[in-house]
């Protein structure tokens, strides 16, 4: 049997929220946009008839899907309340990588996202079999639904002096 990461979806309150953060802010690109409407929208996710507004992005035109933005309406769904401040078992978080921290970091900011961990760095000083030795760069924001989302970014390790 063989499985592949397809995509990260997400049931967002407010499509237009959720693109503002993901294709505005981190600027991802929005390569699908469509909706399903009627019965057999609902019978997807075991709901009654609705509609799903459906925004797929990637990080650019001609890659993979990294993000599906669904929002659905016409029916009444609950609302998770994660907690803000620190992690939950169960709850999902996304983690993306970018060679942009610094701007991605001001641009978050400007525009009033609530961050659970400021940007801080940590050295890595072994690469292990997935994951490069480096100097990593991380912050994590909750977009509009409060989903974690983690943005790293891995440089080089500073040359260490001997004197």
């Amino acid at each position: 049997m063989h499985l592949q990461f397809e995509r990260f979806t997400l049931f967002c309150r407010d499509l237009e929220a959720s693109l503002r953060f993901y294709r505005d802010t981190l600027g991802l690109v929005v390569v699908e946009e469509k909706a399903l409407e009627g019965p057999m929208a609902g019978g997807l996710l075991q709901l009654p008839a609705c509609r799903i507004r459906i925004a797929m992005l990637a990080a650019e035109m001609e890659a993979a899907v990294i993000v599906g933005l669904f929002e659905i309406s016409q029916t009444a769904l609950n609302s998770l309340a994660p907690p803000l401040g620190k992690p939950a078992h169960g709850q999902a978080a996304l983690v993306l990588s970018t060679d942009r921290f610094d701007a991605l970091h001001c641009a978050l900011g400007a525009a009033g996202y609530r961050f659970l961990t400021p940007p801080l760095a940590y050295p890595k000083r072994t690469a292990g079999a997935r994951s490069p030795a480096g100097l990593y760069r991380e912050m994590i924001v909750y977009d509009p639904d409060h989903v974690p989302v983690s943005i790293l970014q891995i440089e080089p390790l500073p040359k260490e002096t001997t004197a």
